[in-house]
């Protein structure tokens, strides 16, 4: 197993720019649904009609009907694509919820799309933290659920989160195929797992992360996060 620790580092600039970000990412979202999601309806709209008046045509036009059956598939296709997207990083009220709430909800989001089971264990009472402790916490459980199911191609996850008055502590097993972490780490560039970003999330809040893997063994990933700061 190999495992790698961030330094600590918190201020309140950098809860501010996870703030910003994460409205940045909204905006995005936002942009994406009154723009091409629907465009790709309408235009949808107007294949089903040209194909129910040319179904209705003697003689059929068939090759012409073709085109356009297959044509309604693509367009189906990239519209439940971006509508997945947008699932996934939608914002889940992150201002109006608390922490389990908006886990719960990624959970069984996750669940849905994978139909791999998530055990989610809150060990004792967990504090109102900060906002972006909040988005924080999304964002890392979003990225190792789906690090797993995509490159690890792990059946089952495991959550637990814990409280020790000062930290909010969270850790994230799965089952996978796991991988050499600091070869992976050696190769920042490739993007890999995403595991970068994870790391950058937790050192803006002064917090620590490790990540334990090894081939055919897993991984585990464990965060604690520092959350003695009003939102």
């Amino acid at each position: 197993m190999t495992s790698m620790q961030a330094d600590n580092g918190n201020t309140e600039a950098s809860g501010r720019f996870l703030e910003i970000a994460e409205r940045e990412v909204g905006r995005i979202i936002l942009d994406i649904h009154d723009g091409p999601v629907q465009n790709i309806f309408a235009a949808l709209s107007q294949l089903y009609v040209v194909q129910r008046r040319l179904a209705q045509q003697q003689p059929l036009f068939e090759e012409e009907l073709l085109r356009i059956k297959r044509s309604i598939g693509l367009l189906e296709h990239a519209l439940n694509e971006i509508r997945n997207f947008m699932g996934a990083f939608r914002p889940p009220e992150f201002q109006r919820r608390d922490l389990v709430s908006i886990l719960e909800g990624l959970v069984i989001q996750h669940e849905e799309l994978t139909g791999n089971p998530v055990s989610l264990e809150i060990l004792g009472e967990l504090p109102a933290v900060p906002l972006p402790v909040k988005i924080s916490l999304y964002r890392i459980l979003q990225e190792a659920l789906s690090n797993a199911a995509r490159h690890g191609q792990a059946r089952r996850h495991s959550v637990t989160l814990s409280c020790d008055g000062r930290r909010i502590t969270m850790e994230v097993y799965d089952d996978g195929q796991g991988f050499d972490v600091a070869e992976v780490m050696q190769r920042p560039l490739a993007g890999h797992f995403g595991l970068e970003g994870m790391r950058e999330r937790v050192h803006l809040l002064g917090g620590s992360f490790s990540i334990e893997s090894a081939p055919g063994q897993g991984a585990r990933v464990r965060v604690e996060i520092p959350y003695g700061r009003n939102d």
